[in-house]
């Protein structure tokens, strides 16, 4: 498990990036939304994976016009995976571990 832990966070931002930059930005079917879940229609990130797939594609305008917040969704998320390597690779340190240059966390 030690071996593991440290990959999670990034295996699954980019298994998520990857899964919405693949969807059809065209469909519509289920929606994961919380808020949907228990009766209220508002859901704050309406339209993000339909943003992030458009975003894939290069059509910019549709990103925007689907969530406005797709681009820095992307963005954020990307260099946060790019920090956790860096962690791991370059400055050979497992920040979720606790097992970082010998100070405490």
């Amino acid at each position: 498990m030690k071996k593991i832990r440290p990959h999670i966070e990034w295996v699954a931002f980019t298994t998520g990036l990857v899964l919405m930059a693949t969807m059809d930005p065209l469909s519509t079917g289920s929606s994961l939304c919380f808020f949907e879940f228990i009766g209220i229609e508002f859901c704050p990130g309406e339209g993000l994976g339909h943003s992030i797939a458009w975003l894939f594609r290069g059509e910019f305008n549709n990103a925007v016009n689907a969530n406005l917040f797709g681009i820095p969704a992307v963005l954020i998320l990307s260099l946060r995976i790019l920090q956790i390597w860096k962690d791991l690779y370059i400055n050979k340190t497992t920040t979720q571990t606790g097992q970082t240059d010998g100070r405490s966390l």
